[in-house]
């Protein structure tokens, strides 16, 4: 879906560009932009948190001209809704997730 949303094929181009200008302006990133410190990478995402889930889905786009949809999903056996260090493992996740696709070592 994040492909077709990118590439204006899952909608209307209209429709395409306010889902990429929301996810872009994104209030809480702190979670995939953990793995991707700096400004090399743009990220676009969308957060999801239940008691016990915390997920982030989102595009990373690279100055290279890369362009990568990733997805962190996971489930805590800690129920504390504020979990900085919880959040920093979806960041982890999608950088070497993203290195191993680049070809990188990370």
């Amino acid at each position: 879906m994040l492909a077709g949303i990118w590439r204006e094929e899952a909608a209307a181009p209209q429709a395409c560009a306010l889902v990429h200008g929301w996810m872009g302006a994104q209030i809480w990133p702190h979670r995939l932009s953990s793995g991707f410190p700096g400004d090399d990478v743009v990220i676009s995402g969308k957060t999801g948190t239940l008691p016990l889930i915390r997920n982030e889905a989102g595009v990373l786009e690279f100055r290279d001209g890369g362009r990568y949809a990733v997805g962190v999903f996971t489930r805590a056996a800690d129920p504390t809704p504020n979990a900085p260090h919880l959040d920093a493992l979806i960041g982890w996740a999608a950088a070497e997730a993203v290195a191993q696709l680049r070809g990188e070592r990370h």
